[in-house]
């Protein structure tokens, strides 16, 4: 059986990797703060290039599932050197320990790669990133290209659902806010493709047992405001509407650059899987059904 091992293990794309691929693969993955159980399971570092080189060459996987990041927004835009070694140096040193043992590299980027200036974006469009965190991902993109790798990147984007240690992402974190009758204010004017995190699993899967290679966007099929997207919440979990205020990205006086809009054109990847994205209201009922199943307490 071919080896994957999932850097990440413990976040929301890792753990659901975790959870989805054991049918085709014999799992391992990695942990780096938040300790994931198991006996597959390694502390590792990306950062630290001996440490990434040693373990990559121990379990000699088949395939690289790439998922850490610094991903806060902000935070990379203040905390540029830490954000750099991690979103940068980190995928580099993956990347290079693959390369050294023949391992192809599955790698998640982002819509920020974008500045929000198209009416809709495809594999083919260049990146201009408006902040750091879009920079690091667009720069490890070009890394990859550059070492001439075995490798899929998947750009997604605003992912939700759950798995993985249950860290907690938009979807969940309203519905928290809601359920605690707390009131929240969600911009109107930044548009994005929500994305369920079980579609992204299962399309990457499919590219990969297609010896698929290259650039895909995998998003959802819909692009809608946080607002929009936070109203289909609600209304899927029967929560309080009038809970949510509108806002404009203006009043939150956020650190970095957002592009406003940025819908991603899934074309490619439904030609190429066979696979169609679920809509916003079809991925809510679906996530709804697993915690339900789960008794998952938010």
């Amino acid at each position: 059986m071919n080896r994957m091992l999932i850097i990440g293990a413990g976040g929301l794309i890792g753990g659901k990797f975790k959870d989805l691929a054991g049918e085709n693969f014999e799992v391992f993955g990695t942990y780096n703060t938040h300790h994931v159980e198991g006996e597959n399971m390694f502390h590792l570092n990306a950062v630290n290039r001996q440490e990434t080189f040693a373990l990559i060459r121990k379990l000699s996987p088949d395939v690289v599932v790439d998922t850490h990041s610094l991903n806060n927004v902000d935070y990379c835009e203040t905390h540029r050197e830490e954000a750099w070694s991690i979103n940068v140096d980190g995928v580099k040193n993956i990347a290079e320990a693959c390369k050294d043992n023949g391992a192809k590299i599955i790698f998640f980027s982002t819509d920020y790669v974008f500045d929000g200036k198209k009416m809709k974006y495809t594999e083919k469009d260049k990146p201009r990133p408006l902040n750091y965190l879009g920079m690091n991902k667009m720069v490890a993109e070009q890394m990859l290209y550059g070492l001439d790798i075995n490798h899929i990147i998947v750009r997604t984007s605003v992912v939700y659902g759950s798995g993985g240690l249950n860290k907690i992402n938009f979807v969940l974190w309203l519905i928290q806010k809601l359920r605690a009758k707390e009131k929240v204010s969600i911009v109107t004017d930044q548009k994005n493709n929500p994305t369920f995190v079980d579609n992204i699993v299962s399309q990457v899967l499919a590219l990969h047992r297609k010896n698929r290679t290259g650039i895909y966007h995998i998003a959802g099929s819909e692009c809608l405001s946080r607002y929009d997207f936070s109203l289909k919440i609600a209304n899927v979990f029967k929560l309080d509407t009038n809970l949510i205020t509108p806002i404009t990205t203006s009043d939150l006086h956020q650190i970095a650059r957002r592009p406003m809009v940025v819908n991603m054109s899934v074309a490619k990847v439904e030609k190429e899987t066979g696979l169609k994205q679920d809509d916003v209201y079809t991925g809510l009922n679906k996530l709804k059904q697993q915690l339900e199943a789960t008794n998952a307490d938010l």
